[in-house]
């Protein structure tokens, strides 16, 4: 009659023995012909054990089936490095799965969000800033990279377009809101070289059946001004760089709402966008809405540079 501990013995052998069999089964064609009469023999001298119930016996076989199992294996070169190489691979795949379904990344390539998100820009006297009365330090320059987005030149700098985080999720579970800004594909939208990039970043003012409409510098959605949200109350307020909404003087003329008492009308399952520099954003006013399914994200969060701008965008 077994003890509780022989009986623990015997049922982890026939664990080792059921684990052996089905490693064998797997390596077969990876072992010599002497590994593979080798580790067979162990197995039958285990699973004798086993059957006879002689736990002194099976602890001793399953000792020696471990330590040939693990000769047999091929040894690892460079394990560390394969090690760090493995992390780094999972890493990359959940970054990839993060980037496709949650959260993306985007550069802010242009001006027409400005003062808001800023493009790539010269210094805030809008010219090169001289290097008077000497030029930065190399750790002025490594601080001015890193931290500041400042791209250096010969006779001065200039600053390297916002960096954003676009939430993709979010518009699967609600509709999107008036006033967020947001991200979009414009492969859609006629008239737009691909040379101007493919995704757009602008302010959200109509969504499908809004009847659009600027009087300077006020947009109007159905009749009334757009509401006080913070944002809006920057852009209507002509200050700190913003010029309100504004018709442009250009030509050809926008090709919507190239007058105050023009009105434009968003179409069914279609959007309609505009820049928040309004002098000078190549938006709704020119062509038109947007397709609902083109739309990308929500812009969320500037990460980088750690500017006046760094945090949540509003």
């Amino acid at each position: 009659m077994t003890n509780s501990k022989d009986r623990k013995t015997l049922n982890y052998a026939r664990e080792v023995f059921r684990g052996g069999e089905k490693w064998l089964r797997i390596n077969r064609d990876l072992l010599s012909s002497g590994q593979l009469l080798d580790l067979t023999t162990k197995l039958r001298l285990l699973e004798e054990a086993v059957k006879a119930g002689n736990a002194k016996e099976a602890a001793s076989q399953v000792d020696d089936l471990e330590n040939k199992i693990h000769a047999a294996q091929p040894a690892r070169k460079h394990p560390a490095v394969r090690e760090n190489i493995e992390v780094l691979v999972v890493a990359v795949i959940v970054a990839m799965a993060v980037r496709t379904f949650f959260i993306q990344p985007f550069k802010i390539p242009t001006g027409s969000m400005q003062p808001t998100l800023y493009g790539i820009h010269p210094t805030e006297n809008e010219a090169p800033t001289l290097y008077s009365p000497q030029p930065p330090s190399i750790i002025e320059r490594i601080v001015g990279v890193i931290f500041q987005g400042k791209m250096y030149d010969t006779y001065g700098y200039r600053i390297r377009g916002d960096h954003i985080f676009v939430d993709k999720i979010s518009y699967h579970f609600r509709k999107p809101h008036r006033g967020e800004v947001i991200v979009f594909d414009t492969s859609h939208i006629a008239g737009l070289g691909a040379s101007r990039g493919k995704f757009y970043i602008k302010r959200l003012i109509g969504l499908e059946n809004d009847t659009i409409q600027i009087r300077p510098p006020h947009v109007l959605v159905n009749g009334e001004i757009l509401d006080s949200r913070p944002a809006f109350e920057r852009i209507y307020s002509r200050a700190n760089g913003y010029n309100g909404y504004v018709i442009p003087q250009t030509f050809p003329p926008p090709t919507y709402l190239s007058r105050p008492s023009q009105t434009y009308t968003v179409p069914e399952k279609h959007l309609f966008v505009l820049g928040d520099n309004s002098m000078s954003s190549l938006d709704g006013r020119f062509w038109g809405s947007l397709p609902q399914k083109d739309l990308v994200g929500r812009a969320i969060l500037v990460y980088w540079p750690f500017s006046d701008r760094f945090g949540r965008i509003n």
